[in-house]
């Protein structure tokens, strides 16, 4: 009876460690998705060179990006995939601020939103990045060099 209950518990609790994500993070797919974003941020440079409206997102998106790349090469794969979506998403909101039309990185596929969920609330990934003393950048100081999130 007792091998029983135990068996039970072990199928439980595996299936509810699965339930978590139905896609889980590895190395290749995480480092798809960072250069998917670093992609759009580089385009988002150039958005932002030239059309000189500083809304603070492309910076953000540069500094969840870092961060993400430092996750990444931590071997800490779905917090890296986590940050990389955040930065694209205010990569994409720079973008439009900038009447830039984002390619088809600025797009999830829905393997990607499987990657990172739950995905956590900004204000923790914010805190997050205080505590780990990731600098934010200015859209302004980022048009004069390396945006400093290749791979």
């Amino acid at each position: 009876m007792k091998k029983q209950a135990y068996l039970i518990f072990v199928i439980l609790f595996s299936f509810i460690l699965q339930s978590q994500s139905p896609v889980q993070p590895d190395p290749l797919k995480t480092k798809n998705m960072l250069l998917k974003t670093n992609r759009l941020l580089g385009m988002n440079h150039m958005a932002v060179k030239n059309g000189k409206t500083f809304t603070g997102d492309f910076g953000r998106g540069v500094q969840y990006e870092r961060y993400a790349k430092k996750l990444y090469l931590a071997k800490e794969y779905k917090k890296a995939a986590q940050f990389s979506f955040r930065a694209r998403e205010f990569s994409v909101a720079s973008l439009l601020a900038n009447k830039a039309k984002p390619t088809s990185d600025g797009t999830f596929t829905t393997e990607e939103k499987m990657l990172v969920s739950p995905l956590p609330e900004l204000s923790d990934m914010d805190k997050e990045l205080t505590e780990q003393n990731i600098p934010l950048p200015t859209d302004q100081d980022l048009l004069a060099g390396n945006l400093d999130i290749t791979i």
